[in-house]
């Protein structure tokens, strides 16, 4: 019977302690977010739906804590801290709040930014910080006793990420952990100072910093641990993980090492090794899920990590057993089995041995520290385990064969070791086991035993001697005959030298074995070639690289006896670095019993001058052969007798068939060859463009020239032509006659054609008719799906139009998404009329690209000829302008030009020529019209209103001339004007204690599309030396939408200036409420449309309730416009309406009676504190 043991969970090094709530079961609400310890050593944690709950350090009891304030359904808690002051410190889904303990009460002291999401703190030196999602870093002061301090903003130079401040080192420098790396922000200059990134080392993001007095240890994401010098902020040593434990959750460090926690559990890291010294698994931490940066260390040296069902402890005597004493008892040997093909082995070499099976033997060897076996048992296991084990599942081992790999094998769970084919030898088996969080027990030993097999026994060694010593003495009787045939070959090369002296040749005699080359009659003028065959390489080569790979080759050709002798021409480099040609001749003289070779001889030739001579026949040969041009040589007959490649190229035919035939253009009569050839006879040469026909029957274009060649006598002996293939060119040249007068997309006649066509009928004088075409809408799909898709909707356009042109009618393609048709004839105004019908309804129907619909429509101008125009200019110009007066009465409809168009279009031109006046002269204005505080009655803002006052034409309506402004951009320009002359005035007015608020000034579409909009304003803010918070940029919906991306980043660009923002005319736009969630906006206007009405119709009250509703909702101020009547006043402050602006308090002012109002704003003020409006 085993024994039995009382398990107290309260003295255990290794802890759970559950976050659920009395009487539940641990759930998702249980997950604790953040630790944190008071002074009397209390843990306290953040429950995620449960609230902040304490562990008593003494009883080890825990409870929840109660808020004495009421709590929102749904708030959730995701970190405390706890300062020396004894304050909690808690993030929540509604902000930052501060709480002082009252038994098992927290009393709220205060809330920092109130319905925030805040969910991690940072507790550094007499400071927390947090990081907002919308406003960045912000620090308050912990160590202010009177007044609650407020929150300080510290501007990062990166703040488009989110930056985690995780740690504050010995320089006085906060650590921002950002997901690129990290940033080191200077507490002294609040500035960042330096950077750590994939530069330095550091490839994943930080989860924790520990300092030590030579390094700083950062804990990853992935990377595990690693440490950075102080100096240099490098990445100086790793710490080699497993990636199979997935990503580091917390880490924290203590003393010399750092404890963090993964998929796999918990891990503690020796700092001198960067290796794991012990691990905490996930049965021990009773399966709780650990979460991100959940973790503490407390005064007394504990660690706490929490999950998602509570925090689990790892006291300081666990953590010091670990790293000191504690080491696993040692593992038991319990079997050991023998695997053969017979039963051979039952001779009582196991001892007690028991049989299991046909093909194994199995003994017991629990008390053995020996075993012996014969050499045929060389395949056997060995089982062991761990007695006793607190987690058997948990315990590893590993286990090596000593005598045949000292290297440790690792097993998880595995407690059986295997060996296969061990030869005969002596070994030591040993093993050791480990339990989690402790280090390797001492070894199991097992000494085996394998004797040797019958053919290594001492008679089978005396034989192999004996064997070996008949091989030597066979060895040394060949190295006599062979220094013998050296002797004799010495000899006949003494006799060749003599031979061979007179003839001028090198003699070169080469010694196989030896690898040394011996040279005779020598030039003195190169080296011996260095082939690395004849020469060990000891030299420089000598041998031409494009010839060393034929040395070689034939060299081993005839080494091999594939050839009779060796010969071959090659260059060699001289002493003066020129190459020569030698011809290289030689022989094997001697081969062994082998028929391997064992000397050669031979001779270098210089046949450095023949080869200059073949050198230049060769190149004229490759020159002709390689040249582009097709070149051919004939006899005086004209008989082809030699052509180059590229002749066979061009025509197709081979060789062969070329050399057969004779010169004759076959496309061409048999008069124009004669001629040709007739050319040639008289004058000597002949050069032209012709066309001919490949073998294959395709035609081609050449340009061709003929010369004859003469004899020493001055007679033509051949003809020489050379000719190119010009087709290419023939073709580019059609294309380009064809691109002058053809639309590419569209294959339409393009507007040079049209042109060319217009001024034709018009020098003939025949009566026809100008239709101008421009798509509706076309450039939105254009921008908004891309230059792809609008090529094919303008190719099917083209179609379409092509499909309704008569005989008498021509389409043109002029240039984007405009058209022109020309009716030629008399055609009177019923039949243009029904024809420009059938135009619109044709180009109504959808179109289908990429199986989406597109619906557009078209515009349409007509002018006749010469009723409309003489000239082909002025008859484009009125059909444009009929054209475009269709547009602008909303398209997809067609006009025909009239005298009163003209003159719109003239007045058109005089109001942009005084518009452009006024730009040049300052002729443009600014009124202010007030916006009044509605709960207050004082006048806290105003908006800028531009008006043109010319000195001649006097007051030009905006409704005039700011249509025209915006179509001819100088809308630009005026927006500038208006802008610095409005804060010119409220400069002035702030100065003089008039005005606090911000004037507001609107932004044009042309103005908003500008991506440096920011910059041009804080130009004007700081010329003028207005601060950005007396500023109110007002822009529309419509401008907004054109291009929401965009405008939300410039939105973004001129908040962070500090510029307010407001969305003008809300509710007659496209009113999103998608995007206007997203918009950084401050307040919203509503359009006085839904003003005017507002008393009378309840529709239209309810949309202002609703309005107002849904801007207070996303936090935003509301004024309501165009307010004239006291009854609207009075059911706009009953909505809760923040401002107003319109006629029952003023009208638009310019700046002197402006100036006058702001003084008597006091008076206002009375007016409408008294007034029961």
């Amino acid at each position: 019977m085993q024994n039995a043991f009382k398990f107290h969970s309260e003295f255990s090094e290794i802890r759970f302690h559950s976050s659920a709530l009395k009487g539940t079961d641990s759930d998702e609400n249980s997950t604790i977010w953040g630790l944190a310890q008071d002074s009397s050593n209390d843990i306290y944690f953040a429950s995620q739906q449960n609230g902040i709950g304490r562990l008593d350090s003494v009883t080890g009891d825990f409870d929840y804590l109660y808020f004495d304030e009421e709590i929102s359904p749904g708030t959730s808690y995701w970190d405390v801290e706890i300062d020396k002051e004894g304050y909690f410190w808690v993030a929540s889904s509604g902000g930052l709040s501060v709480y002082k303990r009252i038994e098992n009460k927290l009393e709220l002291l205060e809330r920092y930014f109130p319905g925030q999401f805040v969910d991690y703190i940072y507790k550094g030196k007499n400071r927390v910080w947090v990081w907002l999602e919308d406003n960045g870093l912000y620090s308050i002061d912990t160590s202010i006793d009177a007044e609650p301090p407020l929150p300080v903003h510290h501007e990062v130079d990166n703040t488009s990420t989110i930056l985690l401040p995780i740690f504050t080192d010995n320089n006085n420098r906060l650590w921002l952990r950002q997901e690129s790396g990290i940033l080191l922000y200077s507490l002294s200059s609040n500035t960042v100072v330096d950077r750590i990134g994939k530069e330095k080392g550091l490839s994943s993001p930080v989860y924790g910093v520990y300092e030590t007095p030579d390094a700083y240890w950062l804990t990853t994401r992935s990377d595990g641990v690693l440490k950075v010098d102080k100096k240099t902020l490098k990445v100086v040593q790793r710490q080699i993980r497993d990636d199979g434990n997935g990503f580091i959750f917390s880490s924290i460090g203590t003393h010399d090492s750092i404890w963090y926690a993964d998929s796999a559990g918990v891990h503690q890291i020796d700092l001198s090794t960067l290796s794991e010294i012990s691990k905490v698994s996930n049965a021990q931490l009773e399966f709780n899920s650990l979460g991100e940066s959940a973790v503490l260390a407390t005064s007394n040296g504990d660690i706490y990590f929490g999950g998602n069902k509570g925090f689990n402890r790892i006291s300081k005597a666990h953590q010091i057993s670990s790293i000191e004493e504690n080491q696993t008892s040692m593992p038991e040997l319990f079997e050991f089995r023998v695997f053969g093909e017979s039963n051979q082995a039952n001779t009582g070499l196991l001892g007690t041995d028991k049989v299991v099976g046909e093909d194994s033997l199995l003994a017991n060897i629990t008390y053995e520290n020996e075993k012996l076996l014969e050499y045929f048992e060389s395949r056997f296991s060995i089982s062991f385990g761990l007695i006793n084990a607190v987690y058997p599942k948990e315990v590893s081992y590993r286990y090596r064969l000593k005598g045949m790999d000292n290297l440790w094998v690792y097993n998880e769970n595995v407690r059986t070791a295997q060996f296969n084919n061990i030869s005969f030898g002596n070994y030591i088996f040993e093993v050791q086991a480990i339990e989690p969080g402790k280090h390797w027990s001492k070894s199991r030993e097992l000494r085996i035993y394998i004797n040797r097999p019958p053919w290594l026994h001492s008679v089978a060694l005396v034989f192999y001697a004996l064997l070996l010593t008949i091989v030597l003495a066979f060895i040394i009787r060949q190295y006599q005959l062979r220094k013998s045939n050296q002797l004799s070959i010495r000899e006949s090369e003494e006799r060749l030298k003599l031979t061979l002296w007179s003839s001028g040749d090198e003699l070169w005699d080469w010694d196989v074995y030896r690898g040394q080359v011996y040279r005779a009659n020598t030039w003195g003028t190169l080296d011996f070639p260095q082939d690395d065959i004849r020469t060990t390489g000891a030299y420089d080569a000598n041998i031409h690289p494009n010839d060393i790979g034929r040395v070689r080759d034939a060299l081993r050709s005839h080494l091999e006896g594939k050839s009779d002798f060796y010969e071959l021409a090659y260059r060699a480099k001289t002493f003066k670095n020129q190459w020569i040609w030698l011809l290289d001749r030689g022989k094997v003289v001697e081969r062994d019993h082998n028929q391997q070779p064992v000397r050669m001889t031979g001779t270098l030739k210089n046949i450095n001058h023949l080869k200059e001579a073949e050198e230049q026949l060769n190149l004229f040969k490759r020159s002709i052969e390689n040249i582009s041009e097709g070149v051919f040589i004939t006899t005086t007959q004209f008989k082809f007798i030699s052509v180059n490649n590229a002749y066979c190229s061009y025509t197709g035919e081979t060789r062969e068939q070329a050399l057969a035939s004779y010169l004759h253009f076959h496309l061409y009569p048999d008069a124009f060859t004669e001629e040709i050839k007739k050319t040639l006879k008289t004058k000597g040469n002949w050069s032209g463009e012709v066309e001919s026909v490949r073998v294959n029957g395709e035609r081609y274009e050449m340009e061709l020239n003929i010369d004859a060649v003469h004899d020493d006598d001055g007679k033509i002996s051949h003809f020489v032509g050379v000719f190119s293939d010009i087709t290419s060119r023939k073709s580019t040249e059609k294309e380009l006659l064809k691109l002058a007068n053809i639309d590419p997309l569209t294959e339409l006649p393009n507007r040079s054609f049209y042109q060319a066509s217009h001024q034709n009928l018009v020098r003939k004088g025949a009566p026809h008719t100008l239709l101008c075409l421009d798509m509706d809408n076309f450039k939105k799909i254009n921008d908004s799906l891309g230059h792809q898709t609008g090529d094919i909707l303008i190719k099917q356009i083209a179609k379409r139009l092509q499909r309704i042109t008569g005989k008498n009618a021509t389409c043109y393609r002029l240039g984007g998404d405009e058209f022109s048709v020309l009716m030629e004839d008399s055609a009177d105004i019923h039949t243009v009329t029904h024809y420009a019908q059938n135009l619109l309804d044709t180009l109504a129907r959808p179109f289908i690209i990429n199986k989406q619909e597109f619906v557009l429509g078209a515009s349409l101008g007509i002018a006749f000829f010469p009723d409309d125009g003489n000239t082909p200019q002025e008859m484009l110009k009125n059909a444009d302008t009929a054209m475009y007066f269709a547009k602008n009465n909303g398209g997809n409809s067609y006009q025909f030009f009239s005298g009163e168009m003209n003159q719109n279009a003239v007045r058109q031109l005089q109001i942009e020529n005084l518009i452009r006046q006024g730009i040049k002269d300052d002729l443009f204005t600014v009124y202010y019209q007030p916006k009044v505080d509605i709960a207050s009655g004082k006048l806290v803002s105003m908006e800028a209103l531009v008006r043109f006052e010319h000195p001649q034409k006097g007051i030009v309506s905006p409704g005039q001339f700011i249509p025209l402004a915006e179509q001819t951009g100088q809308i630009i320009e005026i927006g500038e004007q208006v802008l610095r002359k409005a804060c010119i005035d409220t400069k002035r007015w702030v100065s003089q204690g008039l005005f606090t608020g911000r004037v507001a000034v609107n932004i044009s579409v042309k103005q908003f599309e500008l991506p440096d909009l920011d910059d041009r304003i804080n130009r004007i803010l700081s010329e003028v030396g207005l601060s950005p918070l007396h500023l109110e940029c007002e822009i529309t919906e419509g401008t907004l939408m054109e291009d929401p991306e965009n405008g939300l980043r410039m939105m973004s660009r001129l908040r962070e200036r500090g510029i307010h923002l407001a969305l003008d005319d809300f509710g007659t736009g496209y009113s999103s409420l998608a995007y206007l969630k997203r918009f950084p906006l401050n307040t919203l206007k509503i359009d006085k449309a839904f003003i005017d009405d507002i008393a009378k119709s309840s529709v239209d009250r309810h949309m202002a309730a609703a309005i107002i509703n849904i801007a207070h909702n996303l936090g935003l101020k509301v004024v309501a416009e165009g307010v004239e009547e006291e009854e609207q006043l009075n059911i706009l402050r009953r909505y809760d309406c923040e401002m107003l602006q319109g006629f029952l308090y003023s009208r638009p002012l310019n700046a002197e009676r402006f100036e006058k109002l702001l003084t008597e704003n006091q008076k206002l003020h009375n007016l409408l504190g008294h007034s029961n409006i």
